[in-house]
């Protein structure tokens, strides 16, 4: 946060998520399909907190109607969480016509055991869990009954650092569970990988991609992986994927500062795959900003702070005297925490009044969204900033490092910055 001059005053108080965030583009339309297998409700949380995405929910068996009276056709994806067999000839009929229009599909964890005597949908996603205690045979190969097990830490890695679903995206772990044995076609172009004896060395996939984009994933089994932001990340691009939209973009590499350039004389480091921001040795400050600006936008950044500390998120900066910053610091005049919106020149936007909010020793999300006047901030899932304000409408994306004595050991790091143009 930068030295405040109060010319103007204005305050809002958040301490809870708000509601919905509403762009003035069209939505991507998503119809997420469950049935046939328990799960914990936070599982549609998945799905919120995207201004691009809109979800309906549908549960078998009366999902699998609305293919075939054709009302599925409404929908740019459909996301299948179910776990289903019964399908009849017009309901496989109406499936095929949704696909054959080019709309989208992600099959997500035990939808892989959808339909076993249906040949099309196990091609469809390049994969079946075999259910029948016998085993199958499947393209000349014998497959005993897969195997699960729960409440696995699995280290996930990335297969395809460059396609667009992963992009900008680094190994991460998950609280999961863990399939063994389980079919899968060696045509299939692999997202995510994973080497644990419990799992199946494959963990995400493009099934095909035309006339319709499919991808299964097989993470997402509890509340604890639908918590975890790379899971969550990770269905958005797909669902954007699917869609034929645009996907975020990361503007760090993880591996130098390309594309960025520091101001002042802080000290900005990477190193295994984090940026970290320092005093220099005189205890003097700085700033490092991206070389391109941004107008409208959902930008996602994981960071974890080093106390003391005062910092902060950069968003639309034209200069010192205009810009807004998601802030990082714990202030006493007024009372905030991190999560508050500050605007130079304008003092406090928004207070983030509920400490609990904040990972003080651990990594933290924030999501900002700007679309025209309207800024929000959400930190680790709660709304934490809500307003409307014309100060800046583009500028760069940034990080800061406060001056003063007191913020001599203070560090800031961050891993992963993502950017999603609206």
């Amino acid at each position: 946060m930068k030295r405040m001059i109060p010319l103007f005053f204005s305050i809002v108080l958040i301490s809870a998520a708000a509601g919905p965030w509403t762009a003035n583009c069209d939505p991507i339309q998503v119809l997420v399909i469950t049935g046939g297998h328990d799960f914990d409700p936070p599982f549609f949380t998945v799905f919120e907190g995207h201004p691009d995405i809109v979800f309906a929910k549908a549960e078998q068996p009366k999902a699998n109607t609305m293919f075939a009276d054709g009302s599925a056709m409404q929908y740019d994806v459909v996301v299948l969480y179910d776990m289903w067999q019964a399908i009849s000839e017009a309901e496989k009929t109406g499936f095929q016509k949704y696909l054959e229009a080019g709309k989208g599909l992600v099959a997500m964890h035990h939808s892989i055991a959808n339909y076993q005597d249906w040949d099309f949908y196990r091609n469809l996603i390049q994969a079946s869990y075999i259910l029948d205690e016998k085993g199958r045979d499947i393209e000349g190969r014998h497959y005993p009954q897969s195997q699960y097990k729960h409440d696995v830490w699995m280290d996930v890695q990335i297969a395809d650092p460059d396609h667009p679903i992963t992009r900008g995206m680094t190994g991460f772990k998950i609280y999961d569970e863990a399939y063994k044995g389980y079919y899968h076609s060696p045509k299939a172009h692999v997202l995510l990988t994973c080497e644990h004896p419990d799992q199946e060395n494959t963990l995400a996939w493009i099934g095909q991609e035309e006339p319709t984009r499919v991808v299964y994933i097989q993470l997402g089994h509890g509340k604890e992986a639908y918590a975890t932001p790379d899971f969550r990340h990770l269905v958005a691009q797909a669902i954007r994927w699917t869609a034929r939209r645009p996907t975020a973009v990361p503007l760090f590499n993880g591996r130098d500062l390309t594309g960025w350039k520091a101001e002042g004389n802080a000290v900005w480091k990477v190193k295994d795959g984090i940026l970290t921001g320092t005093q220099n040795e005189k205890m003097q400050p700085g700033d490092l900003l991206t070389e391109e600006s941004y107008t409208d936008f959902e930008l996602t950044v994981e960071f974890k702070a080093e106390w003391p500390c005062n910092s902060g998120v950069w968003f639309r900066y034209q200069s010192a005297e205009q810009a807004y910053q998601a802030d990082i610091l714990e202030w006493k005049n007024p009372v905030c925490w991190s999560g508050s919106l500050y605007c130079t020149g304008k003092m406090f936007l928004a207070l983030n009044e509920d400490e609990n909010v904040v990972k003080r020793e651990d990594w933290n999300t924030f999501v900002i969204r700007c679309q025209g006047d309207h800024l929000t901030i959400d930190l680790n899932g709660v709304r934490t900033a809500d307003v409307r304000d014309t100060t800046s409408s583009r500028g760069k994306i940034g990080f800061q490092v406060h001056p003063g004595d007191e913020f001599k050991d203070m560090a800031i790091h961050i891993r992963k910055v993502w950017l999603l143009p609206l």
